[in-house]
C-alpha cells in the first residue's frame, strides 16, 4: 500500500469511475457520495458503539450533501478533478484563457470563494457590487457556470434513490 497523495480521494478510484480516451479520470458523483455516506455511518457507529444505520445516512444527506456536492463542483470547474455529473464541457472552465479574457483572475477567485462557501448567483452579484466589480463580467461568468442548472442535477432526491431501503 502506497501513501495517499493529498490530491487523491480517501477511497481512491472506484469501479464506477472511468478513464476517457484523453486520459482524464471521470469520477462518479453518486458512487463517491455513497462512499462518503458509508464512511460517515461507520464513524457515527463507532462513536455510539452500535450500528446507527439509516439515521446516519439521513443525517449525512441533510447536513453534508449540499456542501459536499458544491465542493465537487468547484473541483470540476477548476479542473482539479473531473466529475461525470457536471459534464465534460465544464471541466476546467475557470482555468481557461477564454474565460480569463472576459473575467479577471481576481474575480474568478472571488466568485469561486463565494460559490465554495455555499453562495448562489445573487450572493455572487451582491459580492461583485460590494467590490465594485463590473457586473457584465460577473453575469457572463454566472451564465457560463450555470449553477442553477447544475443544482438541478444535485437534488437530494437523486441521491435518496440510492439510499432508500438500507
Amino acid at each position: 500500500m502506497h501513501p495517499r497523495k493529498a490530491t487523491e480521494l480517501p477511497e481512491g478510484p472506484l469501479a464506477t469511475d472511468r478513464v476517457e480516451q484523453d486520459g482524464v479520470l471521470v469520477h462518479s458523483l453518486t458512487a463517491h457520495a455513497m462512499f462518503a455516506m458509508d464512511r460517515h455511518k461507520w464513524i457515527e457507529s463507532e462513536k455510539y458503539g452500535r450500528d446507527v444505520g439509516e439515521n446516519a445516512v439521513q443525517e449525512w444527506l441533510d447536513r453534508c450533501w449540499k456542501g459536499w456536492t458544491r465542493a465537487r463542483l468547484i473541483e470540476h470547474l477548476y479542473g482539479w478533478r473531473c466529475w461525470g455529473a457536471f459534464g465534460r464541457d465544464d471541466f476546467g472552465l475557470l482555468t481557461r484563457q477564454t474565460v480569463e479574457y472576459h473575467v479577471s483572475r481576481a474575480i474568478l477567485e472571488g466568485v469561486a470563494e463565494v460559490l465554495a462557501g455555499g453562495g448562489e448567483n445573487l450572493d455572487v452579484i451582491n459580492w461583485a457590487l460590494a467590490q465594485d466589480h463590473p457586473l457584465d463580467a460577473i453575469l457572463w461568468l454566472l451564465d457560463h457556470i450555470d449553477i442553477n442548472a447544475k443544482r438541478q442535477r444535485l437534488l437530494t432526491d437523486h441521491i435518496r434513490l440510492f439510499t432508500d431501503g438500507d
